[in-house]
Formats: structure tokens, sequence, C-alpha cells
């Protein structure tokens, strides 16, 4: 029995060692070396594409699932499946994108690339979508039962907003914003507009919000991440059980009667800083804890000491440092 296992496999979908040698392949290997590097690349590509797929089509789904037939660990063990089944969708071609990305930059290592125009990307992308949503591989059962099967509609009317979604995400997707800042200067420009509109709606300093967020993220350096994005989260906010939204797991710093521990956490996960301010105004609004720190917006200081003092942190020093930053922050908005 051969026991001898190939670490390029894209079968190993979290396996970091394999990709470190993936990456040393493409570099240092031979031309066979590289041209299986590049496959295994695609094939990869086309996995977290098709991770994507999935995940909007359980979103388009979710709204017809009973309370019974939903639950965290179904969702847990429903993520692990649709993750593994990917990357076996991505070794078989089923949506051709690892094909179409060999052929475009395998055609780019030996030969000067053939120029393509930027409709005939998007109809390639567009077609690489519609032959997913027609693939019977990603299709459910056909005994599979909806819980409330009087209340589904159509499967082509439930697949298209998903679809459509992928198309605008990929074909128009917007600019990004800075994952790294180079200075507090830069972190204060681009957290600026943002920061006053969640002010206005707090009725305080917007300064004091952007002091909150670079103490929380070291001036954006160390915004929470995983493998592939930004949690765009610029105050640290947990996911409880109440949030809906994506959540990205991180070691943290918590302090149990002054004696910090580090724990594992989920954090919530935002699409861009606008999305982080307006819900940390909302994680507030909602809380009823954080209701008489709202009413202490006559300075900076009060606010954060209230909200401190509510539990916002268990850092015992949480709101000393804070004002120390907004000095830093006044200096940079002048």
């Amino acid at each position: 029995m051969n026991n001898s296992v190939n670490m390029t496999d894209v079968g190993f979908i979290h396996d970091v060692g394999g990709l470190d040698k993936l990456r040393k392949s493409a570099v240092n290997g031979d031309q066979d070396s590289q041209d299986k590097a590049l496959r295994a690349a695609a094939e990869q590509f086309e996995s977290i594409f098709t991770q994507m797929l999935f995940k909007s089509m359980r979103n388009a789904n979710s709204s017809f699932k009973s309370d019974m037939m939903s639950s965290d660990n179904q969702k847990f063990f429903e993520q692990m499946r649709d993750d593994q089944m990917s990357t076996e969708l991505s070794k078989k071609g089923s949506l051709g994108l690892a094909d179409m990305i060999v052929a475009q930059l395998g055609a780019s290592m030996n030969q000067e690339p053939p120029v393509q125009s930027g409709n005939n990307l998007e109809q390639d992308a567009r077609t690489a979508m519609r032959k997913a949503a027609t693939d019977e591989t990603l299709r459910l059962p056909s005994d599979y039962v909806y819980p409330n099967t009087s209340e589904v509609k159509q499967e082509s009317q439930v697949e298209s907003p998903a679809i459509a979604q992928l198309e605008k995400a990929l074909v128009a997707r917007p600019v990004q914003q800075p994952q790294k800042f180079d200075s507090p200067q830069q972190f204060v420009d681009t957290m600026k507009p943002y920061a006053e509109k969640a002010a206005k709606a707090l009725g305080i300093d917007s300064n004091v919000l952007i002091a909150q967020a670079a103490l929380e993220t070291g001036w954006g350096k160390k915004v929470i991440q995983n493998s592939v994005d930004s949690s765009h989260n610029l105050f640290n906010i947990k996911a409880d059980r109440s949030w809906q939204g994506d959540k990205i797991a991180k070691n943290t710093l918590e302090y149990h009667d002054n004696i910090a521990v580090t724990e594992n956490a989920a954090f919530r996960s935002y699409d861009n800083y606008e999305e982080s301010f307006s819900d940390f105004v909302r994680f507030l609004n909602q809380n009823p804890r954080y209701e008489r720190a709202l009413q202490q917006t006559q300075s900076s200081e009060s606010f954060i000491k209230g909200i401190h003092s509510a539990g916002y942190a268990t850092d015992p020093n949480y709101s000393d440092k804070v004002m120390s930053v907004m000095k830093t922050v006044e200096s940079l908005t002048k």
C-alpha cells in the first residue's frame, strides 16, 4: 500500500504546510513542478469560488428552514461538508475556472499572453457561474423535503438571487478599503467620515470613536482577519447568539479579576469599515446596560468611562488608554 501523500493536493483544505510546499514548488521547481503547482493553485482558487457559491445558496435557502431543522451544530457540519465538497468539485473541474486559469497563466509563462477584452472576461465569469447553476452535483438530493413546502419558491427562483449576487461581486467589485495602514495619519483620515456619521448618531465627539478604534486595532495594523479577508471589525465586538452575520474566530486577551487570560472567541465580520461603525452604534443602542452611558455624552471622557463601567471592555485601564490615544487623534485632525 502506498502511503505517500501529495501535500499540494487541493483536498487538504486547512493545511498551511501544504501551501508552503506549493509556493516552493512554484518558485524553485522545474517546469514540470511549476505546471503542477499552477494546476493545484488554480484548483484551490476554484475551491474558494465554489465555497462562495455554496454559502450564497445556503443563505438563500435559510429563510425556509424551520427551528427544528436549523441549529448551530447543523450549520457547523454543513459548512464542513460544503468546504470539503468544494475541494472535490474543483478537482473534477465542475466550474471550469481552474482550466481557465491554467490556460491563461500557463500560456503567459512561455509566450506573450493573448489580448482579452473586458467583455470576454466578463462573459467567461458569467459562463462559469451558469455552468455551476446547472451542474447536477451542486443540486440538493431529489428526495429532499423543505420544512414548509407550501411556502417554498421554485428552485430557479431561489438560485437566481445567489447567482446575481456572485455576478455583482466578481464583475463589478468595488474598490477595496485599505487592509493595512502605513501611519496613524492614514488611519485617522480613512476613518474620519465614518466616525463623524456614527458620532452624530450618538451625540459625541468623533475623535473618541477614532481613538477607540485605534486602541482596539493598533491604528489599523491588527484588525482581526482570517486567511482570506479582513473582518473590518474596528471595535472588536464579539459575535453572540443574536449575531446573524459572518464571524471570525480569534484568540483574545481578556481580564478576569484583573488577571489577563487568553481565550478563543468569535468576532463579528463586516464588508467594510463603515459597517463596523454603524454596528457599533446599534450595539450600544440595543443593549440596555449601556443606556446610562449613552446619557453621559456631555464629554468624551464621561462617555468612554460610562461604557467601560457598563462592561464594554475587561481591561481595567481601558478608558484611560482611550483618552490617551484621543490626544494623538486630536493632534492629527488639526
